[in-house]
């Protein structure tokens, strides 16, 4: 990582839009994703403040007040957490952001108690994919399923903390 990219969790007003709209614009030229996909995300990020009341950890990677990258956990019933919204800037890819972001969610988790974690992805984001395998997630189920574009694989991730 560089030194003029600084991560925080204190959440602050606008910060949620602008996860939402670093979803929409970085994924945006992938086939399947556009302007659905940006509202899957905006429901799963209201939902994660007004149903789970917060119950975990939103990261927010910065470079001179600019979104770069996020990355969350949302604790779950008992020792299970999930994370969500690993998401880097072109911008900003290949120093490292993406696993720094991960690995601050894992200490997280298990400072929370957990002893498992899981994730939900789908085809198409082979970067990401790399990244979670390299952190020793292993794939439990590859599915196809009606999702924000239709059908196409629900792939779920797991790793024992």
């Amino acid at each position: 990582m560089t030194d003029d990219i600084s991560i925080r969790h204190d959440l602050r007003t606008g910060d949620l839009g602008r996860v939402i709209a670093l979803h929409g614009t970085c994924y945006d030229h992938l086939p399947g994703f556009g302007l659905t996909f940006e509202a899957f995300v905006a429901r799963t990020i209201a939902e994660y403040v007004l149903d789970a009341g917060e119950n975990g950890r939103l990261w927010l990677a910065e470079r001179g007040g600019e979104l770069v990258g996020c990355t969350a956990i949302v604790l779950r019933d008992g020792e299970l957490a999930q994370l969500r919204w690993v998401l880097v800037d072109p911008s900003a890819r290949g120093i490292g952001l993406g696993k720094e972001l991960v690995n601050r969610a894992l200490r997280y988790s298990r400072e929370n108690g957990c002893t498992k974690i899981f994730l939900e992805t789908t085809d198409g984001l082979p970067e990401s994919q790399t990244l979670y395998e390299k952190l020793g997630f292993v794939e439990v189920m590859n599915q196809r399923e009606e999702l924000w574009d239709g059908e196409r694989p629900l792939i779920q991730m797991e790793l024992a903390l």
